[in-house]
């Protein structure tokens, strides 16, 4: 046995303090009292233990002292500091209340409050035991308290967004009345429910119990990130897109309705590297946007009349990672083919548009800067659709090509007058534009861009479905197609992946190991037709063959009545099977070959 030693028995656990001759001083580390002299022998029968069992027997949390702050060891040394003096007096009854008196009078405390820090130091010998919190176990609820929780759980937090007064006086209903439905004499004031209220919720569980999670997620949640923390360097493609607030017509003056457009955005530049403008929100109007962002800008531009120069707008790659949300178009398995380029996509999880916050500021930049000069053209204000308000339908007059060169027009706007929040390292070395931004790490960053060309990327954007080799051809959406290097396919048949373009069904490709083998149809007939022409042709092929397919039955029947009739005219008679040549020559001599 040693000094600090401990051992347990039952409900008890006591530290050793001092040893004498034939006695020794304890202190129970349980109840934490003061401490008191046994004899030798008291814990003979006494089981050792270690410190961390004694923490966690009693439920003390000791923190570590090199975690604590400046603060923290500030307090915890000024409460050690009040009994420092009364320590080494310990032994000796009389000595330590003397010493406690002293100590209460110099620090100004109570002597109660001097034995409780001083028992607590004894049991645990750690000064930061003196930590706030650190020995205190949760307070348990009252039985009020009990109820004041469960009326919140049942009638609070909820959908139904009850008054937290309907909460209280539901509560009163259920816990205290008695069978006649009489309040009880002794209730609880709202002011305490109220209190209790304030003192424990939790703002986000409040929030996502009666408004949903999603709202929490969407315009609740903190948001304590960087989005350059996320992209480092250019090459991070944001996707997204919106529709766009206005009606458009064609030109016969005929509505079509909202046009979606589809952007990505360099999540280091804020550079738009692309975009598409279309009335599908579907795939397509993806594969028009990555079409988008490898063309020229230039060329592109000089189809609605624009000249720009190279520097204004030069990205015509790909960047190395997709940043998506989980779309349906995003997560397709088309667009999950670009990843054959060396493309990582990456899909953020739901409600998390600050995520790709810059492709969601594009949209409101875009649209608030031709909203003002398209007032009268049918763009859509913050009143759409409420009662008395306008119908900006009727006041539609622009075409879709039409409103493409405005929206290219605010793009360049966007990309090269537009002032950025530069990053510091930049300042003073590039002018505050996403292009110029662009342009200056664009010698350093070529790896983080995919150059590809117009073919290969056309043939990775196309649909894939299954093929099936078999001695007549590749069979693929109830085609054949050949080629005649793969005569051992052919023999051996077998599944395969293949890409077919459904605007013209004249070839497929068969993909394997990144490459793309073309076969062409073996029908010539259906050369350049697209898969729907094909089906309605097949269709009104099949038509036809059931509008005669009674005539072919009964031509069947009447067939096979007039063997029948033919062969039972003829008599039997015995075959003789000799001089079959002479017969034979006998027989054509006579003309028989023409009977």
């Amino acid at each position: 046995m040693k000094i600090n030693d401990l051992f347990y028995k039952g409900d008890c656990i006591y530290r050793v303090l001092t040893i004498e001759d034939d006695r020794i001083q304890i202190i129970d580390c349980v109840k934490r009292n003061m401490p008191y002299w046994v004899g030798e022998d008291f814990l003979s029968d006494y089981l050792q233990i270690e410190e961390e069992e004694l923490r966690v027997r009693v439920g003390v949390n000791l923190v570590s002292y090199d975690s604590l702050s400046q603060q923290q060891k500030q307090i915890i040394h000024s409460k050690y500091g009040s009994i420092s003096f009364i320590i080494p007096t310990v032994g000796n009854d009389y000595e330590r209340n003397q010493a406690i008196a002293l100590c209460a009078e110099r620090f100004h405390l109570s002597k109660n409050t001097i034995k409780s820090r001083l028992c607590d130091y004894l049991a645990f010998q750690d000064i930061c035991i003196f930590l706030p919190n650190s020995k205190c176990k949760e307070k348990p609820l009252t039985a009020d308290e009990k109820n004041y929780r469960w009326a919140l759980n049942k009638y609070y937090f909820n959908a139904l967004k009850m008054p937290l007064i309907e909460c209280y006086r539901r509560m009163l209903k259920d816990k205290y009345c008695d069978k006649q439905g009489r309040l009880l004499s002794h209730i609880p004031t709202f002011r305490q429910f109220d209190y209790f209220f304030h003192k424990t919720v939790k703002r986000e569980n409040l929030i996502i119990s009666r408004e949903g999670k999603g709202e929490f997620l969407r315009n609740h949640r903190v948001m304590l990130g960087n989005v350059r923390d996320f992209c480092s360097s250019i090459g991070v493609g944001l996707f997204d897109s919106t529709v766009c607030d206005i009606f458009l017509v064609n030109d016969k003056g005929e509505l079509l309705g909202r046009p979606t457009l589809t952007a990505c955005v360099d999540g280091y530049t804020s550079l738009c590297m692309g975009y598409s403008l279309c009335f599908d929100k579907g795939i397509n109007s993806l594969k028009a946007l990555i079409e988008n962002i490898v063309a020229d800008k230039q060329e592109h531009c000089k189809k609605f009349g624009i000249e720009i120069d190279s520097n204004t707008w030069d990205c015509s790659s790909l960047p190395h990672k997709f940043v998506t949300d989980k779309g349906r178009e995003y997560t397709s398995e088309t667009f999950s083919q670009v990843a054959e380029l060396g493309v990582e996509i990456i899909n953020l999880p739901p409600y998390r548009p600050d995520q790709k916050s810059l492709v969601e500021r594009f949209f409101g930049i875009i649209q608030n800067s031709y909203k003002t000069e398209l007032a009268n053209k049918g763009v859509i204000f913050e009143h759409y659709q409420e009662r008395g308000g306008v119908d900006y339908r009727k006041n539609a007059t622009l075409t879709l090509k039409e409103f493409e060169k405005i929206v290219l027009l605010c793009i360049i706007k966007y990309n090269s007058k537009r002032i950025i929040n530069l990053p510091y390292e930049t300042v003073g070395i590039v002018q505050p534009f996403a292009n110029e931004l662009w342009n200056y790490c664009l010698p350093s960053s070529k790896n983080n861009l995919i150059k590809v060309d117009d073919e290969m990327l056309w043939l990775t954007l196309l649909p894939r479905g299954k093929g099936y080799f078999k001695r007549d051809g590749l069979h693929v959406n109830k085609e054949r197609y050949k080629n005649l290097n793969y005569t051992e396919r052919y023999l051996k048949g077998g599944e395969c992946v293949v890409a077919y373009n459904p605007n013209n069904v004249s070839r497929v490709w068969l993909c394997e190991n990144g490459v793309y083998t073309p076969f062409e149809i073996i029908e010539s007939y259906f050369t350049d037709m697209d898969m729907e022409e094909v089906q309605a042709i097949k269709e009104k092929k099949k038509q036809v063959e059931r509008s005669v397919e009674d005539i072919a039955i009964q031509g069947s029947i009447d067939l096979s009545r007039d063997i029948e009739l033919i062969a039972n005219s003829i008599l039997g008679q015995k075959v003789d099977l000799t001089n079959v040549r002479q017969h034979r020559k006998s027989e054509i001599n006579r003309g028989g070959n023409n009977g």
